[in-house]
């Protein structure tokens, strides 16, 4: 039972990581507290040919993950694709339920069992602008954990998985830009703007001049390193400034 007290320990590892290694304790340490044995974090990349811009941590068995890359399984993993399908966590149980398991499914989820790999909990991460990922913790029996032990665990995937993105940054790739403040007017112009309006439109939707609203724009663009407007969006979109439904919203 994962009681509140334990809970908070274990949500703060997350928040306090700041390194891989860090995070991987962290991750170890949840994976034991909630009754699993194994878990797998990370974003689902080509694992042959490992993205710069992609995190992945596990404690699964080294022969598996060869075993995986070898025969491309990454591609097929039936758990990867229910996970796009779902807004929260799910039991390896219901995957039946939410894909259409194919032969080649039925074969990855076969052999994993030789691995201590019989049962799980996927918490899917959907981010715009970014890799898909999951945090999985998975178990070596086919006991269902308490409702306790997963509604604890979707929110230790979570954190983990902030933890993941913002060691990512902290490790001074190009995307390592902190996330600019932007005035309400400027909002309302960022998201203008990605809807494809032009400054006379802007000006007309927040009745005000034209040269007002291009004033807007380039505050919003200066933010932002003077990008460009296409980029503009694409880093708001990242930054979690705007939404797609913000967007697609007329």
């Amino acid at each position: 039972m994962i009681y509140l007290a334990k809970l908070e320990r274990l949500l703060a590892a997350f928040r306090d990581a700041v390194t891989e290694h860090a995070l991987y304790e962290a991750l170890l340490a949840a994976t034991s507290e909630l009754g699993f044995s194994q878990f797998a974090m990370g974003h689902h990349v080509d694992l042959s040919r490992p993205a710069a811009d992609a995190i992945r941590l596990t404690s699964y068995d080294a022969d598996w993950i060869e075993h995986v890359v070898e025969r491309g399984y990454f591609v097929d993993d039936p758990i990867h694709l229910a996970s796009t399908r779902m807004p929260h966590g799910f039991m390896w149980s219901d995957v039946k339920d939410i894909v259409e398991l194919t032969a080649r499914h039925k074969q990855i989820l076969a052999e994993a069992l030789g691995f201590g790999l019989v049962s799980g909990f996927t918490i899917p991460v959907h981010i715009p602008g970014e890799y898909h990922g999951t945090c999985t913790f998975a178990a070596s029996s086919d006991d269902r954990p308490s409702d306790t032990a997963l509604w604890a665990a979707q929110l230790c995937g979570t954190f983990a998985f902030d933890a993941a993105r913002r060691i990512m940054r902290l490790r001074g790739n190009s995307e390592n830009m902190p996330v600019p403040g932007l005035t309400p007017r400027q909002m309302d112009a960022l998201v203008l703007v990605g809807r494809g309006k032009n400054d006379g439109e802007i000006a007309e939707l927040l009745g005000v001049s034209r040269s007002t609203a291009h004033e807007h724009v380039e505050g919003v663009r200066r933010a932002y390193g003077n990008a460009q407007r296409p980029h503009l969006i694409a880093r708001a979109l990242f930054d979690g400034q705007v939404s797609f439904t913000d967007l697609l919203r007329r």
